[in-house]
Parts: C-alpha cells; structure tokens; sequence
C-alpha cells in the first residue's frame, strides 16, 4: 500500500472581487465648491491694500519731505514765481562760505539721518539774491541763476530744512549719481529762476538761511517785519 501524503490538500479559495475606484465627481465638486467660497470670501472681506514697492516708498519718501516733521525739522513749500515786482531782492548781504569736508559735516545730524541717501548738488551757481526780511504772511522771494540745463530739469529740486530760526536750503540734482551729471552741461548759457518759499510756520524775529550748492553755501539772514509775535 502506498503511503499518503501527511500533508493536507489545499483549501480552495473563492476568487477576491475588484472594488470599483471611487467616482472623480464628488471629490471635483468639493474642489470647485471651496474654490468658489474661498473667492468670496476674498473678495467680500478683504481690505485693499496697496502693493508694496520700495524703490517708491524710498522716493515718496524723499519727494514727499514737506508733509514730515522729524524733531521740530519742518520742510516749507518752494514753488516758480513769475514776477518779483513788489519785493526787492539782493545779494549784498549774502556772503559765500567754502565746503572742505563732506556734506554731512555741515548739515545737522537729525536732517543726515532722516534723508535716504546723500544729495546730489547742483555743481555751479552764479548768483543768488534774496529778501533781507520776510512776513508770515507772504513767502520768501527767492533769485537763482545757474546754467540753464540744470535749472531746465525735471531733476532741479530745492529742497528746505526749517527749525528755530535756522532755514536750510538744499539744491538738489535729483539722479541716480554723480556720473549722471556728466550728461548736464555745466559751462552752458546762464538762466535765472524765482521762487517762493513759505513761511508758515516760522515764528522767530529772524531766520539764519543757509543755500547749498556742490562745494560751497551762501548765507544770509532775515528780519521779521509786520505784526508782532504773539507771546
């Protein structure tokens, strides 16, 4: 007799049905449904917000000066004037004082600090006249001649610093950097410009004014006339 296997026959197995893969529209229709929420709620809660763009920033910064006050420092409006019948202008009390050192030496430390970057200079001035006194109640009249592609461009800028009787005036060049300047032609015909300086909030009997151009500054001083001041 033939000895039989000790090892038992296999159970039969039944065969493992395939499971359906799930429908895709369900999962598509929550995807599209939260799409649509979260965009509303965007859009119906979200405050608008500016983007933000340094290099702007930097410039609104250094255009927009006049609306800051940085310890008591105040920026008075310089606007062209077409005329300056009525007020007599001169140059016979301004005295002309020579830079050896950086800007930043002569100009004080809290305008250094708040500025952005060091200015730019207009590189020749020929005349400058001005008012020996002033009113709250009228600007300041101001004569500049100096080359006329200077004064010409969009780039001119005068720029005011005011704070106890000290008036600081800046003649700004406002480009990118020194060799930018090349592209100006220094020896070209003279032009002469007015303006008009405000002088809102001053409240002293005299103002120190200080005019800075590359390498020198011309100083002068103004009388308060009119009313009093009120104590």
């Amino acid at each position: 007799m033939e000895n039989q296997s000790s090892q038992p026959n296999p159970k039969r197995t039944s065969p493992i049905p395939e499971r359906k893969p799930w429908p895709m529209w369900p999962i598509a229709l929550s995807i599209l449904t939260f799409i649509i929420f979260y965009t509303w709620v965007q859009l119906k809660f979200r405050k608008d917000e500016k983007p933000y763009e340094p290099n702007y920033e930097m410039q609104e910064r250094r255009n927009q000066v006049a609306e800051k006050n940085l310890y008591d420092w105040f920026s008075l409006s310089v606007n062209p004037s077409a005329q300056a019948e009525g007020y007599a202008l001169s140059s016979s009390d301004i005295t002309t004082r020579f830079i050896s050192g950086p800007l930043e030496n002569e100009l004080p430390s809290q305008i250094v600090y708040y500025i952005p970057r060091r200015p730019i200079l207009v590189p020749k001035l020929e005349s400058l006249k001005s008012q020996s006194s002033f009113s709250t109640k009228q600007p300041i009249k101001l004569q500049v001649s100096l080359p006329g592609a200077f004064g010409d461009s969009p780039d001119f800028h005068l720029s005011t610093f005011y704070k106890e009787g000290e008036l600081i005036i800046l003649a700004e060049m406002r480009v990118e950097n020194d060799k930018a300047l090349d592209a100006f032609e220094t020896e070209g015909p003279s032009k002469t410009y007015l303006f008009e300086i405000g002088t809102d909030p001053i409240e002293t009997e005299r103002v120190n004014a200080k005019f800075y151009f590359e390498g020198q500054v011309r100083e002068w001083t103004l009388d308060r006339f009119g009313e009093p001041i009120e104590e």
